[in-house]
């Protein structure tokens, strides 16, 4: 059915509307206008905002409140003609790049690189840089790190964590290129100051019936900097920003929106219309225009139209960049984009807290690790040590449908946790009782029920190999975590809860962003809704679609950065060589 583009969202542009930035570390960008205050604002007309009409009696539909982790950033769109008096000025450029994260980052060097006259606008100081590692398949580093991928697999693996609805020619398109385009970024970190080279892991087995897949890429820095797996892409992209900055072709332009696109008589995309803080003005690129500004995960009024419920309202959010909030999948639908179906994939782990307080909790590393999940009913409801994506689910199901979900543990997990913990006490996010019927008092659950599940864990370390009847976890293999954190006293990735007193502690999944956007081909041109190419209109990165569908896969580490910075480079490619 063909739905009216127009009307998206209202009132929502930057002259209206702008972020509150204080500065959250390093990886968090500032934002255009940062002492205004940010707004996102959501039109009654949205088509997408009641799919069902008024009438939705008889759906069993749940209405839910985000949590107040979530942030609105500022929304650049405007849905509105834009006349001509209202331009100050217009630019010209080959290539157009809207988004300065990796996907665009790495376009806009591509193109520049190809001898094209770029443009890269970004609305906030620097591009998104929260990730740590990118995926690929066929690199330098791969080959010499001995690992073996087989692409097959990797397509199958990819396909299959879609439930098959991702495009297989995005798939293959990002697996047949992936090795050239982060070859490619490791070429242009050559040319910045900055020591880092790209190197693969080795992953263990994912197991429970998950596969490994050995494509993620990390980076080894040289110098001053004491290094951790943990760290974001600050450093990588910081090098890549330098050398688009060097470059006399590339022009990157910071506190620079792109609000709406440009099309000729025949729907060719021929530039945008941006906006800084001296106003609007248009930019029109002959070769094409790429769309690389991410998620939606600071637009509350869009992952309300376009998620779960569930997927947004209970999971605590873990991204500090304010910068995506749909401002690309709007611009893409107004010009009639076609676009991943509804609702869209979200990119959740395990591991997340109600609050930024509970979030600190030094407890956590440990209880994690070896403590039974329990929800409102006093039950177990899931493999605690399945993979991120899959606890994250279920952490979601259960604050959904069955009121919270806790960790329980005893005094022996307590006696090896070293710092502190009044605060944690104070503040609610871990409980404590003498017996496991006062704990469940003090939660609110049916103490038998606790009892019941408490007495049924401990029992499968009984058997001669302890076996999770339940739902499969490993219970016996030495878990490296747990074994650094206790200096070695315990070793075990699980543990009976046996020993009073004995204690809970809050859970729920962690939201990072979203993965799923407007419909591309294999050379990341985006397609209208009868599968015709939008001339001169390229997506890449989390505004693009076609690759993930109901959750992000994690146990395939880095495709999304990974498909970010290939399809970068296709776009760019493309647009300058025709390849």
């Amino acid at each position: 059915m063909q739905v009216s583009r127009r009307g998206f969202f209202k009132g929502a542009a930057l002259s209206g509307a702008a972020v509150a930035a204080a500065a959250v570390g390093v990886t968090t960008p500032g934002m255009a206008f940062a002492n205004e205050e940010a707004l996102a604002t959501g039109s009654v007309e949205n088509p997408y905002l009641k799919p069902f009409g008024d009438d939705v009696s008889y759906l069993p539909v749940r209405t839910v409140q985000e949590k107040p982790t979530f942030r609105n950033g500022v929304i650049a769109y405007e849905d509105r003609d834009i006349p001509a008096d209202e331009l100050q000025r217009v630019d010209a450029c080959d290539f157009l790049v809207i988004g300065a994260g990796i996907c665009g980052i790495v376009g806009a060097l591509k193109a520049a690189n190809e001898g094209a006259k770029v443009i890269c606008v970004e609305k906030t100081s620097r591009g998104r840089c929260t990730w740590e590692s990118m995926g690929g398949y066929g690199t330098q580093a791969q080959a010499s790190s001995g690992n073996e991928v087989d692409p097959a697999r990797f397509a199958d693996a990819i396909l299959r964590g879609s439930f098959f609805r991702a495009l297989p020619e995005v798939v293959w398109s990002y697996i047949n290129n992936s090795g050239e385009a982060l070859d490619f970024v490791q070429e242009m970190l050559n040319a910045s100051e900055y020591e880092i080279e790209m190197y693969n892991t080795t992953q263990p087995e994912t197991g429970y019936d998950l596969v490994t897949i050995q494509a993620e890429h990390k980076f080894k820095i040289t110098g001053p900097v004491e290094w951790k797996a943990h760290m974001t892409g600050m450093f990588p992209m910081a090098a890549l920003t330098s050398v688009a900055n060097a470059m006399d072709n590339l022009d990157l332009r910071l506190y620079t929106a792109g609000v709406q696109l440009v099309q000729d008589e025949s729907g060719k995309v021929t530039g945008a219309i941006v906006k800084d803080e001296s106003g609007y003005y248009q930019i029109d690129a002959a070769k094409g225009v790429l769309l690389a500004t991410g998620g939606y995960h600071n637009n509350l009024e869009m992952m309300k139209a376009w998620l779960r419920p569930e997927d947004f309202a209970t999971p605590y959010q873990e991204d500090a960049a304010l910068g995506d909030t749909g401002d690309g999948h709007m611009m893409g639908l107004r010009v009639g984009a076609n676009m991943d179906p509804i609702p869209h994939a979200t990119m959740i782990f395990s591991g997340g807290y109600p609050d930024e307080e509970s979030r600190r909790c030094p407890a956590k590393q440990i209880v994690r690790a070896v403590a039974p999940l329990v929800d409102q009913r006093g039950r177990r409801f899931c493999n605690e040590a399945h993979q991120k994506e899959c606890v994250a689910n279920a952490l979601n199901t259960a604050h959904t449908y069955n009121g919270g979900a806790w960790f329980i543990f005893d005094q022996i997990v307590m006696d090896t946790i070293k710092e502190p913990l009044d605060d944690y006490f104070n503040n609610g996010t871990i409980a404590k009782g003498e017996t496991l019927e006062d704990l469940a008092k003090a939660l609110g659950i049916p103490a038998d029920r606790l009892n019941d599940t408490i007495e049924t864990w401990n029992s499968y370390f009984e058997q001669e190999t302890p076996t999770d009847l339940a739902f499969r976890r490993d219970l016996v293999s030495v878990n490296p975590v747990v074994k650094a954190f206790t200096e070695g006293k315990v070793q075990s990735s699980a543990l009976p809860v046996k020993q009073g007193p004995f204690y809970s502690m809050t859970c729920s999944s962690t939201f990072l962003t979203t993965v799923s956007g407007l419909i591309i081909d294999e050379s990341c041109r985006v397609l209208d809704t009868n599968g015709e190419v939008i001339e001169g209109l390229y997506a890449g990165g989390n505004v693009s679609g076609g690759m993930y569908s109901d959750v992000y896969p994690r146990h395939l580490p880095s495709t999304s950065v990974g498909r970010a910075a290939t399809f970068g480079f296709v776009a760019a490619r493309h647009a300058t060589k025709g390849e």
